[in-house]
């Protein structure tokens, strides 16, 4: 491999090896010091050709698959997370790019219950990234919420989701719901209930609704009161509140409603012409057994601005314009190209779209119409531990909503 792409990633992550410093101001005239760690395993010749960022974690490049040959892309090998620089909301040149944040037990699990080092690196963690597969940052361990124990291990993450001041994240396991602040480095606890969660930020980052004990509550950043919604409140684990609009993607489409008055403005149904048209004669729609199977959503995404969302089925994918009220759709058939695949995490003007997963990233970029692929880049990010998943989009305005940026 050629080694000045080595460099590049090096250049690319210069914050790796102590962004933010202040260069010396006179030249030193003091004996040379004794090399690092790191410069001396650099120094090493490496059959993958791996650049060591940390004594115990190292980056590789590979080029990645599809359209544009050559691109080289990252892939992070993370053996020691406390070495691993985190996210620093003070450093304007981690967000010139939408970011994903991701799930990532770095560590492979290990039956080694003395051990709390394997223990701390096999069990979950919050990562963030840029679209571009660069500048990955820890973004939290929450070992403020729950230490590593030999008898706890497992803190599996079932969701997160990120404030638009980008200074919050949201995020549940299998018990405690949590406001992370990247700021204080602080956690507040939520609830703690093994039911169903979901999180949906202010426009302004002022308040987050979040479900608990099968209620919805609303709680105020400044003065941390939680108030009980009303049961007639909608919201859902994927929407945004935009323009003064609360966007909500449910099982059967998108409502969209005032978010002062709490006032449904309109739904645009994923449901066929004959079935909408029962639903306007009796009133109502009885959901069968039959239509759930077909047309219930159980993967969602939504733009940063509510403009577009995608869904799919059991038998069908939809992209959805909230604007027009459009409904494309397709129908699962692995024998056909798919044109609404891999939408997990759509991009402002759905310009570009990208997969759920994150240890195997999926990118593609789409033509006007919103519907072929007109660039696409696949590329493994992560290259060690067990899995990555579960990538939500923030910062999602940056860079006018593109995931790379032009000529890269």
């Amino acid at each position: 491999m050629n080694s000045k792409y080595l460099w590049t990633a090096l250049a690319a992550l210069i914050f790796l090896n102590g962004c933010n410093q202040d260069e010396p101001s006179t030249l030193s005239t003091a004996v040379e010091p004794p090399k690092t760690d790191v410069e001396l395993l650099n120094k090493q010749e490496w059959d993958d050709n791996r650049v060591y960022v940390t004594k115990d974690n190292y980056i590789l490049m590979k080029e990645a698959n599809g359209t544009i040959p050559g691109i080289m892309k990252p892939c992070f090998v993370v053996n020691s997370a406390k070495e691993w620089p985190r996210e620093d909301l003070s450093n304007t040149d981690s967000y010139d790019l939408p970011r994903v944040d991701f799930r990532w037990d770095n560590g492979e699990f290990t039956n080694a219950s003395s051990d709390e080092k394997a223990i701390y690196e096999a069990r979950d963690k919050i990562w963030s990234i840029k679209t571009d597969g660069t500048d990955l940052r820890l973004v939290t361990d929450f070992l403020d919420v729950v230490p590593p124990r030999a008898h706890n291990r497992a803190v599996t993450v079932k969701m997160m989701r990120r404030s638009p001041n980008n200074r919050y994240l949201a995020w549940s396991n299998n018990v405690e719901k949590v406001i992370f602040d990247l700021e204080t480095q602080e956690s507040i606890v939520l609830g703690a209930d093994r039911g169903h969660s979901q999180f949906l930020w202010a426009e302004d980052s002022s308040y987050l609704y979040f479900e608990d004990r099968a209620k919805y509550w609303k709680y105020e950043i400044t003065t941390g009161k939680t108030t009980q919604m009303n049961d007639d409140f909608h919201f859902s684990e994927v929407g945004v509140i935009y323009g003064g609009k609360r966007y909500v993607v449910s099982d059967f489409g998108v409502g969209v409603y005032d978010e002062k008055s709490d006032k449904r403005l309109y739904g645009v149904s994923i449901y066929p012409k004959e079935l909408q048209e029962q639903k306007k004669e009796q009133g109502y729609l009885v959901i069968t057994r039959e239509h759930s199977l077909q047309y219930e959503l159980k993967s969602r995404s939504i733009s940063p601005d509510g403009k577009y969302a995608w869904g799919e089925s059991a038998q069908y994918r939809y992209f959805i314009n909230t604007e027009t009220k459009e409904v494309k759709l397709e129908k699962k058939d692995r024998k056909k190209k798919s044109q609404y695949r891999f939408f997990d995490v759509l991009g402002l003007n759905a310009d570009y779209v990208r997969s759920a997963s994150a240890g195997s990233a999926r990118q593609y970029k789409l033509t006007k119409d919103k519907k072929l692929f007109s660039q696409t880049q696949h590329w493994g990010q992560i290259c060690s531990g067990h899995s990555a998943t579960l990538s939500w989009l923030y910062n999602g305005f940056a860079n006018n909503g593109a995931f790379i940026k032009e000529g890269k």
